[in-house]
């Protein structure tokens, strides 16, 4: 991260809207430069004296406010958005008014964002669903799991895996987050649920693509019992010849032990010749010992 780009963070940072991840990315840049680290601090102190400087309305301002704001909109005979419209314009007259009257414009804000939102919530479909972040996956005594999500603010929720909201969170959490722990609970989560196709989906493209050996390690883990499955055996053979840890090229054969389809035969031939690695030289002549095949191709 470069310190252009985090001090654009920096806001954000301070007010809590940054996701997990992309707050530990700016702590650890924070951590170290000097520069950056005194600018988060002036940013703080100022975000400090803002707090600070907040102003107290007038006793009664509220009640007053809200009196005006219903008896006007009391008196119009039109589609919700047209009210919404006609009281903006009433509210840019009342807030460029003299500085005495800018409270009672920015009250009158509050409303008009109030019902403005309540105007859009009606005219929304009431099976959308809001956006979730999930943050952590954690597996109770009861079978069922408990997922910390961040919306506004954060809070927990609990179910098991046939609920679909708890299904659809989790999968999110697996195929989304940019925390490799929570994909990796996620996973683990997931692991004994293979019979459904769109959890298979999420392990195989986590075994394929995800940058973390832990998280590639448990989708493999979660794949075993379809370790015969053609789409399966597909992904388990590129991982043996070009997975970059020796401990998932070592898992996926041995899943692949034992299998006599020629390609996977072909596979471990191939990388009888390739592999550096004694120990994981030694796995593949095992499996394909197990196979009754040759270590060399003729």
């Amino acid at each position: 991260m470069t310190c252009e780009a985090a001090r654009r963070q920096f806001d954000l940072y301070l007010y809590g809207e940054l996701q997990f991840g992309e707050e530990e990315v700016v702590e650890r840049h924070v951590e170290e430069c000097a520069s950056c680290r005194e600018e988060l601090s002036r940013c703080r102190s100022l975000h400090h004296a803002m707090d600070a400087l907040e102003s107290v309305p007038p006793a009664g301002l509220l009640q007053a406010s809200r009196r005006e704001f219903w008896s006007r909109v009391s008196r119009e005979r039109v589609a919700p958005v047209g009210i919404v419209a006609r009281i903006w314009s009433w509210v840019s007259r009342v807030t460029a008014s003299p500085a005495f009257m800018r409270p009672v414009g920015a009250v009158a804000l509050l409303a008009v964002g109030f019902m403005g939102a309540r105007a859009w919530d009606s005219a929304k479909s009431k099976s959308e669903q809001p956006v979730l972040h999930v943050r952590s996956v954690v597996p109770d005594a009861s079978g069922g799991f408990r997922l910390v999500l961040d919306e506004v603010r954060q809070r927990t929720v609990t179910g098991r895996l046939d609920d679909a909201r708890i299904q659809g969170m989790i999968l999110s959490a697996a195929a989304g987050s940019t925390d490799p722990m929570l994909r990796a609970s996620s996973m683990d989560a997931l692991k004994d649920h293979c019979e459904r196709a769109d959890v298979r989906k999420v392990l195989l493209t986590a075994m394929r693509q995800d940058p973390n050996f832990s998280v590639r390690l448990k989708a493999i883990e979660g794949l075993k019992p379809f370790a015969r499955d053609p789409e399966t055996r597909r992904a388990l053979s590129e991982a043996v010849l070009s997975d970059d840890h020796p401990s998932v090229r070592t898992m996926a054969i041995d899943l692949l032990a034992g299998d006599r389809e020629n390609a996977v035969i072909g596979v471990l031939q191939e990388l009888m010749l390739r592999e550096s690695n004694p120990d994981i030289r030694q796995k593949s002549l095992k499996a394909l010992r197990a196979s009754n095949a040759s270590p060399s191709t003729f």
